[in-house]
């Protein structure tokens, strides 16, 4: 297997792990960018030691260790389903969970090649084998077929999951991370960056928001720095810091004057 230390520029590696930490800087203990989920492909833009200078898949530019990568290409008679529950496990026997050995997380995309009983063959980047619970996947989405409640559906599952700045999995999440995935498990992707999903979209009024509508605050200084998805009945569905992912009032005291827009993509 190629050494990835020698990789060239403008390659694309896949996330061969769970979940990969992406660093504002080649250096551990820096602030967390985002992370990429098992399966994600970044694009490499260069190399520093033990670490690969990428521009992922959610558009963000960022450091993740090499380790956490590799080249490995999806069969072509697979078919590439993602992981729909907040979390699921992969485990090497299809006919026993109990030897799971890998957890993966919504959003997580997997070449499937086989199926026994309710249970999906899946190939690991890296080219192993494992299988994963049919029921916690779907075929990957293409062109977005997912509908607001969908968008709500997938954000509600993950509610009570603590708060994480640059997080994108049920073990932690910022608020985008949270607006992101719940619309990539439905099909769309958006920016990963509040400010960047406030760009996008349509502007919709207060009294015309409805179910899937991101709403935007603006809680630092001026302009989008937090986000949340509308729910309906003045609530909408954020990952907040103290509270982690939790359903929030437009009446709640620190967001009720802070309120800047809402957008809506589908």
């Amino acid at each position: 297997m190629m050494d990835l230390r020698e990789v060239e520029v403008g390659t694309t590696v896949i996330t061969s792990v769970s979940v990969a930490d992406i660093l504002e800087q080649p250096e551990a203990g820096v602030p967390l960018v985002t992370q990429q989920l098992m399966g994600w492909p970044a694009l490499v833009m260069g190399v520093e030691g033990d670490w690969l200078h990428l521009q992922c898949h959610d558009g963000s530019p960022g450091w993740g260790k090499v380790d956490h990568f590799c080249l490995s290409k999806w069969p072509q008679e697979a078919v590439a389903i993602q992981v729909t529950k907040p979390a699921a496990g992969l485990s090497r026997h299809p006919l026993c969970t109990s030897d799971r050995f890998c957890t993966l997380f919504m959003g997580s995309i997997l070449p499937v090649v086989g199926q026994e009983n309710q249970r999906l063959r899946v190939v690991l980047p890296g080219k192993k084998y494992a299988f994963l619970d049919k029921d916690a996947t779907n075929m990957m989405p293409q062109g977005g077929f997912g509908q607001s409640k969908g968008v709500l559906m997938a954000a509600g599952l993950l509610a009570g999951a603590p708060y994480l700045w640059g997080g994108m999995t049920v073990r932690g999440f910022d608020c985008s991370g949270l607006t992101y995935m719940a619309y990539f498990s439905n099909g769309y992707q958006l920016p990963r960056d509040c400010q960047d999903q406030f760009k996008v979209g349509k502007p919709v009024q207060k009294e015309e928001l409805t179910e899937g509508d991101l709403v935007f605050f603006s809680t630092i200084e001026p302009g989008p720095s937090h986000v949340g998805i509308y729910q309906g009945d003045g609530l909408f569905i954020n990952a907040r810091s103290k509270e982690g992912v939790t359903v929030t009032s437009f009446n709640d005291h620190f967001f009720s004057g802070r309120y800047l827009g809402a957008r809506r993509y589908l």
